[in-house]
């Protein structure tokens, strides 16, 4: 892991400056593992422009401007383990300290202050992590996606134009499936929604959701009208959320485990990293997997990008609730217990 150095707030930040603080102290996604390769890449987390690149130590992310006349090192080039500014040269090494400057001799002593505005950086479960500030928790903990039992699925990431919460609440909420996902497996018959116990733990919340779903010929697992469904969804504060599917009617121990991971690009840009986990029906196409669950996030998109305020309210007064809204109410409350505003744009 690459510990960083002091990120000020940008001029244009869309936050407010006590949101922005509390966020840039929460781990975020960036990229995929594989986004970064041999070139540097950009990316953008809570409105700061960054630049990824990868060395042999590791993966740096770093405020996208050289320290000599700003321009973006993410139109430049890697040589060896080195950044290469674009415009006049500048060599980075894999510490974002200025290792050579061709405009000057090499006997030259560079000043200390040549170096990269580089943020804590982490490298796990298939993603590249990012912390702005000082980090006030760890990574969220996923373990099945470590698990070899199971089969790792990397659907991919999209940019929604909503906020991180919206996009997150709307991931968690269980009374939308038999009229959003009626293509998919929500059960026009069953729109009742019992009661559902909310556990608070340390990093977030717990609860399980039976749910008898429909089940159309083209799902991967096929045959039937409908399953009956176990669900468990262990949310991790302040963005990630771990969806375990079992079928114990299939058999034991199967499962099925969806994970959304949203990343606040801006106030109301998310970049939502989904992966999945699964370590029953091997014989069935990853692709068609990944299809599947993305048709998915596909009838929830246009939903939640036309929710407004794109900014989850906060002050439950804001909006109307009843009792199947139990897991969303928690949830916001949770965000609230983080300092975050009222009506914010995470």
């Amino acid at each position: 892991m690459l510990t960083g150095t002091a990120v000020p707030r940008p001029r244009d930040c869309t936050f407010s400056p006590s949101d922005w603080e509390i966020l840039g102290r929460y781990w975020h996604p960036i990229l995929f593992s594989t986004d970064v390769a041999g070139a540097p890449v950009k990316a953008r987390l809570l409105d700061v422009d960054l630049v990824v690149y990868r060395t042999s130590m590791g993966v740096v992310a770093a405020r996208d401007l050289c320290m000599h006349r700003g321009s973006p090192l993410s139109m430049g080039y890697m040589q060896g383990d080195e950044i290469v500014c674009a415009y006049h040269g500048w060599r980075y090494g894999s510490r974002g300290d200025c290792v050579r400057i061709p405009s000057q001799p090499a006997s030259v002593r560079i000043s200390p202050r040549a170096r990269l505005m580089t943020i804590n950086c982490a490298e796990r479960y298939g993603l590249i992590w990012g912390c702005i500030s000082e980090p006030c928790t760890g990574l969220p903990e996923c373990p099945v996606l470590e698990d070899p039992t199971y089969r790792f699925l990397q659907l991919g990431m999209q940019s929604w134009k909503t906020s991180a919460a919206r996009q997150v609440e709307n991931f968690m909420d269980v009374s939308h499936f038999p009229f959003v996902h009626a293509g998919t497996f929500g059960n026009p018959d069953v729109t009742e929604v019992a009661r559902v116990d909310v556990e608070q733990t340390p990093h977030g919340l717990h609860y399980d959701f039976p749910y008898l779903a429909s089940n159309p010929r083209n799902s991967p697992l096929g045959g039937r009208e409908v399953i009956q469904r176990y669900t468990t969804y262990d949310v991790t504060l302040p963005f990630t959320v771990q969806l375990t599917i079992a079928y114990p009617e299939k058999g034991e121990g199967r499962a099925h485990v969806a994970f959304d991971i949203a990343s606040p690009v801006s106030a109301r840009e998310t970049n939502i990293f989904f992966v999945a986990a699964r370590n029953f029906d091997p014989h069935v196409p990853a692709e068609e997997i990944i299809a599947y669950d993305l048709s998915i996030a596909a009838e929830d998109r246009p939903i939640v990008e036309g929710q407004r305020p794109e900014e989850l309210p906060l002050d439950l007064s804001e909006e109307l609730h009843v009792q199947a809204d139990a897991v969303t109410i928690a949830y916001r409350r949770r965000l609230r217990e983080l300092g975050l505003g009222r009506a914010w744009s995470a």
